[in-house]
């Protein structure tokens, strides 16, 4: 029952795009925001595994950003187009290259959308992340020296995005002189701190479990492992979850094999 009344509100919400879709062509900022609201609601719809379809989250995308500058609807619209950039560079991208294509527009775009609306703490925290996957495409050394890890920080703390700060205090190594502030006691604070504030979020249960798997604190990763996927999948973040589920899974083996190699060493 609970699948067939699913079932109807996806089809509902496609039949509202679809319609919205014939009547943007003509329609006003308020019709456009509601179409790119409707695709933004069934953005796994078309997906194939874990890939989205590229059509529905370009043209959600699109919509978005025609009405950025929108005096009534621009900010939401911001918002919108930052969530939808972001959702087809994890998604909708096909290959390397062509995610890297995606990420260095999605900077721009987050260049320009950040210096429109600065106090937006949603905003700042999508571009935080958009801009530390283009530092990433760039160069970790190169983007170390150009400044762009100490900007990611920056616009995390500023956003109050602990996951993305967290993270990046997580995976940033320590290199004296160059870059000397990562430190993985923060990285621990802030992504509890974010699991805290977002506890619907799965993927900073997946986050922790990665890093006090690398402490060797298996029980706290399994512990956190276990309450990520006691979580289920949303109805609203089907592929989000279902990717964080995977590379929870991936950590749970991970663990594993580093507990059977201490079995044989004892029997050894």
């Amino acid at each position: 029952m609970r699948a067939a009344v699913t079932t109807l509100k996806t089809r509902t919400l496609v039949l509202s795009a679809v319609f919205l879709t014939a009547v943007c062509a003509f329609a006003g900022p308020r019709e456009t925001l509601a179409f790119a609201d409707s695709c933004y609601k069934v953005r796994a719809v078309g997906a194939k595994g874990d890939k989205a379809d590229r059509a529905l989250a370009d043209k959600m995308t699109s919509a978005y950003v025609s009405l950025i500058r929108d005096k009534k609807y621009g900010e939401r619209a911001a918002v919108g187009a930052m969530r939808s950039v972001y959702f087809r560079i994890r998604f909708a991208s096909q290959g390397d290259k062509d995610k890297f294509s995606l990420v260095k527009k999605a900077k721009l775009l987050g260049d320009t959308l950040h210096s429109l609306y600065p106090k937006n703490y949603e905003i700042t925290g999508i571009y935080a992340a958009i801009y530390s996957m283009w530092g990433v495409n760039e160069g970790a050394l190169k983007s170390v020296k150009n400044g762009v890890a100490a900007r990611v920080r920056d616009l995390a703390d500023s956003s109050g995005n602990y996951q993305v700060l967290g993270r990046t205090h997580q995976l940033l190594p320590y290199i004296p002189i160059i870059l000397s502030w990562p430190d993985k006691k923060l990285a621990r604070k802030y992504l509890e701190l974010s699991l805290g504030q977002h506890p619907e979020d799965l993927y900073t249960y997946y986050f922790l479990a990665e890093l006090y798997t690398d402490s060797k604190e298996y029980d706290k990763a399994e512990s956190m492992i276990a309450q990520g996927m006691e979580r289920g999948i949303r109805s609203d973040f089907v592929l989000e979850d279902k990717r964080a589920r995977l590379h929870m899974e991936e950590v749970q083996a991970t663990i594993d094999k580093k507990r059977g190699k201490k079995k044989d060493k004892a029997k050894g």
